[in-house]
């Protein structure tokens, strides 16, 4: 029998010179969890800049976005922070609680003319914006001010001559039109009727209970408070919480409140050079070395450690940072990282070469080893 083993070592040869030309068109064939870095870097493949970060321009755009963040707060506060003294106005679907004084005699004593009260109790405010009385019937109060309702209410009583100098003490149980509800992550969510006096933000977070601490050891759950939604006039503002208990933020009739976990930040960490791609959220703006940190770190056995990319989703810029390097490391201390940008890590191409080699040499082994027997 003819020994062909011969063969195998030209075969060796012949697999191991094709690995040049298929690792240069880039390896079609081969499952790809994104670009390699040397196909971002050529601009043949890819018609968006590429900027290396330093760590002076870290530090540049990290003084850029904090100075952004001032300005937004600045802006939402300004809005807010407008102080109004709106009087208590009666509409349908309030209820009213009513009380009659008037001057009568004190039979103990034989005095003449000692107030007495008279309590009639609480009256909705119907359809039509009138109260259902005792012996006064209907009486319009809608549209009317607590003080103008119960003038109106004395007059009435005082035309039936039932109880002689009438004054009439109104007191509103429900304001649903002007009232301030307070929802979301507070341990009592309440509704607050509208006062003359006005209302703060920080007062009706203390009226309902506090915000709400989670169990962080219930998975799933929000573990923390740190957005205040402010519904007002059909706009949203929203603010940190801290600087909304810190801030003294009148509320205005009609205000929604919600306390709620709302991350600012959420960095998309993809490509294979992750440990586990990943949304990763965040409660204050991060840095990359944050993202890095929180989102598990890199995979030491496949990451491409020379070039971490940044897309950033509002402008056509990506950014590279050599992670490789001391001043790569102290660049990613500063480069911040907005809110859907995409952290991109690429696979070696020490990983790739190793797929290779392991697919041709699965497939010209056994036809190898074939040709030898």
């Amino acid at each position: 029998m003819i020994n062909k083993s011969y063969l195998w070592p030209n075969r060796h040869r012949t697999v191991f010179c094709l690995l040049p030309l298929l690792m240069a068109t880039g390896c079609s064939f081969m499952p790809s969890t994104g670009p390699h870095a040397s196909l971002l870097l050529d601009p043949r493949y890819n018609s968006t800049p590429v900027v290396d970060v330093t760590d002076q321009l870290a530090a540049s755009m990290q003084a850029e976005v904090q100075r952004e963040q001032i300005e937004g707060l600045q802006r939402v506060l300004q809005a807010i922070t407008v102080p109004v003294r709106k009087a208590v106005i009666l509409e349908p679907g309030d209820i009213v609680h009513v009380a009659l004084w008037s001057q009568a005699t004190d039979s103990d004593t034989g005095l003449a003319n000692v107030p007495h009260a008279q309590d009639l109790g609480p009256f909705p405010v119907g359809i039509d914006g009138a109260i259902n009385l005792p012996w006064a019937g209907h009486v319009h109060v809608g549209g009317l001010s607590t003080t103008q309702a119960e003038t109106t209410i004395a007059r009435r009583y005082s035309s039936l001559d039932l109880f002689p100098q009438t004054v009439a003490s109104l007191q509103v149980t429900e304001n649903h039109k002007q009232n301030v509800v307070v929802m979301g992550a507070v341990n009592q969510p309440t509704v607050l009727n509208w006062s003359e006096g006005g209302i703060d933000l920080d007062e009706a977070v203390a009226k309902a209970g506090g915000f709400h601490i989670f169990d962080p050891g219930r998975e799933g759950t929000d573990v923390s408070v740190n957005n205040v939604l402010l519904i007002r006039d059909g706009i949203n503002y929203n603010l940190p919480l801290r600087t909304a208990l810190a801030q003294q933020v009148p509320l205005h009739p009609g205000d929604r409140i919600v306390l709620q976990h709302e991350p600012v930040v959420r960095a998309l960490c993809l490509g294979a050079g992750w440990k586990i791609p990943t949304t990763v959220p965040f409660d204050t703006a991060p840095t990359l070395a944050d993202v890095l940190a929180k989102a598990g770190d890199m995979n030491s056995n496949t990451a491409q450690g020379r070039a971490i990319f940044v897309f950033k989703h509002d402008k056509k810029i990506i950014y590279r940072v050599n992670f490789d390097t001391a001043d790569g490391m102290q660049a990613a201390q500063k480069f911040p990282i907005n809110d859907r940008d995409l952290v991109y890590i690429p696979v070696s191409r020490s990983v790739t070469l190793q797929q290779i080699v392991s697919i041709i040499m699965s497939v010209g082994y056994p036809a190898a080893v074939g040709a030898a027997i």
